[in-house]
């Protein structure tokens, strides 16, 4: 199955999760260059980052799978409230320059109880065609870096 561009463009996700840990430290994971590497990326992923968490400010992630292939990551962040939300677009390119894929994601951080309920809205805003597979590892891979994020621990105060 191919996905067109136009048929691709609109597919959302939205994934919920409770974390044990206050919003301010699960916001901070999200904006710490330190922290995001070690938890942005499905499992087995090694993530190297660059981040300027202020509007405008530029997003970098350059994910290194298992077999060793880069997979480069821009972005830039278009509101950041902290620690109550983010709002960024990411994607990447192929050699030429062209875009290949880019989504738009809005997280938000609340206060539940001592903890942090974490939402992730992502919005497919532009996507080529032959990317199908990709596409339907979208909500694996956000599962998977959510629970990478659910193990990273504060560190004693």
């Amino acid at each position: 199955m191919t996905i067109s561009m136009e048929k691709a463009k609109g597919q959302e996700l939205t994934m919920t999760r409770i974390y044990d840990e206050p919003r301010e430290f699960v916001f901070k994971a999200w904006i710490d260059p330190e922290l995001l590497a070690q938890w942005w990326g499905p499992e087995g992923f090694v993530s190297e980052v660059a981040v300027n968490a202020r509007p405008g400010g530029q997003l970098r992630m350059d994910m290194r799978g298992p077999d060793g292939s880069i997979y480069p990551n821009r972005g830039v962040f278009h509101e950041v409230v902290e620690p109550e939300k983010l709002e960024f677009t990411t994607g990447f390119w192929d050699e030429a320059g062209n875009i290949q894929m880019e989504e738009r994601t809005t997280v938000t951080f609340e206060e539940y109880n001592g903890k942090t309920k974490l939402t992730v809205h992502t919005v497919v805003v532009r996507c080529s065609p032959g990317l199908s597979e990709m596409l339907k590892g979208l909500e694996t891979g956000w599962r998977q870096s959510l629970d990478r994020l659910a193990r990273l621990a504060r560190p004693s105060a």
